[in-house]
């Protein structure tokens, strides 16, 4: 409810546009009345995922769009506190769902016209349907997964390393790989979407430019960008300081993953189907993040801080959970009240930042992002 009610508020007067939400916006338009994906100049539309235009030509409205955002929200936040209930002990079980509903990695892509609240969405009942069938063996759960895999890299394509992130989580699940012919079934469908959209946006909508690797500084630039947002997703640090320690924040992206990763191979519950969706969880996240690396060094996608605010915002689930996972056990008295007091802190600081990003991103003047291009 806490979550619905921030983007209501933020959303009340409007949605934000950037240059990605005008293609978004064009296409679906293109699509009601033409049946056709189309960018604003005419072109075929290509850049992006087809499924998120296709979401929008459903209402055309802001009004179903912070419907359809608010759906992604708390559908996301929903799932991994379900997921959390299963892979965490009570006590931070009961912590995910706040965590997460003050998270400013999924609020503020809410209040743009964007994929992100979607794209996470579809990522959280990937993850669960998996889990659900790598526990119980009932087919119906591949089944589930396995449309909601197909259809992440339809929402966006970066989708294709989340699921080469799964597959690989897969492998190293106990027993799945007896039951290896599901597995390739299971693969092949989840990427067929994706293969088929990446060629047709290559081969039938209009060639891109053939991009080769790109510089060490840019990648180490990355490298820096993707740490900060991962420590300020549990540390008070404004946009300012990315500059002053690239060094650091850059080391604090290994560091990080490697702290994340004592959650997923020495956690409170030592079950080993916990242990073992921890780090399928863990190398989901690891390979998507390579991913963004990779295709942004190849200038496949943007650059800088904010941009990789948004890319990292699908993972806000699967981080929260595995670091509440690798959370210390505390044995002392005091021990357990120093924890407490660092929890409240950390939740009173989520509190303040997506406060401060919720009225921040509330337009000033009430703005229909469709009815303005009516004409």
């Amino acid at each position: 409810m806490l979550l619905l009610v921030l983007l209501w508020y933020m959303t009340g007067n409007g949605l934000h546009t950037t240059s990605d939400s005008l293609y978004y916006l064009a296409a679906a338009r293109s699509w009601g009345q033409t049946g056709r994906l189309l960018h604003p100049d005419g072109s075929l539309y290509r850049y992006w995922g087809p499924l998120y235009p296709l979401l929008l030509a459903v209402g055309q409205s802001t009004g179903a769009t912070r419907c359809l955002h608010g759906l992604g929200l708390a559908g996301n936040l929903w799932l991994w506190a379900l997921l959390g209930r299963q892979l965490l002990a009570p006590s931070r079980a009961r912590v995910l769902p706040w965590a997460l509903a003050l998270s400013t990695a999924m609020m503020v892509p809410a209040a743009f016209v964007w994929s992100e609240t979607v794209f996470a969405l579809l990522l959280a009942a990937y993850c669960y349907a998996l889990l659900q069938w790598c526990r119980s063996d009932h087919r119906g759960w591949l089944g589930v997964a396995t449309l909601a895999a197909f259809l992440i890299p339809l929402q966006r394509t970066a989708g294709m390393a989340l699921l080469a992130g799964a597959g690989l989580g897969l492998l190293f699940y106990p027993g799945r790989l007896r039951q290896w012919r599901l597995l390739l079934l299971h693969w092949v469908a989840s990427a067929a979407g994706g293969l088929a959209w990446n060629y047709y946006a290559e081969r039938i909508a209009g060639t891109r430019p053939d991009r080769g690797f790109g510089t060490w500084t840019k990648l180490w630039g990355s490298f820096s960008d993707y740490g900060f947002v991962l420590l300020r997703w549990f540390l008070p640090l404004p946009a300012a300081w990315r500059s002053l320690g690239e060094a650091l924040f850059a080391v604090a992206l290994p560091v990080g993953l490697a702290l994340l990763w004592r959650g997923a191979a020495k956690n409170g519950r030592a079950e080993s189907e916990t242990s073992a969706g921890l780090q399928l969880l863990w190398i989901t996240a690891l390979v998507y993040l390579l991913g963004l690396l990779l295709a942004v060094n190849m200038t496949r996608g943007a650059t800088g801080l904010y941009d990789a605010e948004r890319y990292a915002a699908v993972l806000s689930g699967p981080v929260l959970l595995l670091a509440l996972a690798a959370w210390p056990a505390a044995h002392r008295r005091w021990v357990k009240w120093a924890q407490r007091v660092v929890l409240v802190a950390w939740l009173g600081y989520s509190a303040v930042r997506v406060g401060h990003n919720v009225q921040a991103l509330r337009l000033r003047v009430a703005t229909d992002v469709f009815a303005s291009r009516q004409q």
